[in-house]
């Protein structure tokens, strides 16, 4: 199967969960994504820490501290 880029020569990180975009020459964003692709964990969102990943005030699952006390 042919690797999709966008104009920028990026593509999709490889880790399934995980919205990143990396360069052509990358199959992950960061340590967290090869990992846990390389570990077959399932997981309901990606936490390697990347904006396109990360919680938001947006998503319902975002809370901030004082929200929790």
């Amino acid at each position: 199967m042919a690797e999709i880029l966008d104009a920028g020569g990026q593509h999709k990180c490889a880790y399934d969960q995980c919205e990143c975009q990396v360069s052509s020459l990358e199959t992950y964003c960061s340590d967290y994504c090869s990992d846990a692709d390389d570990a077959q964990e399932t997981e309901i969102e990606c936490d390697c820490k990347h904006a396109p990943c990360s919680l938001t005030e947006g998503d319902p699952l975002y809370t901030t501290i004082d929200e929790q006390e």
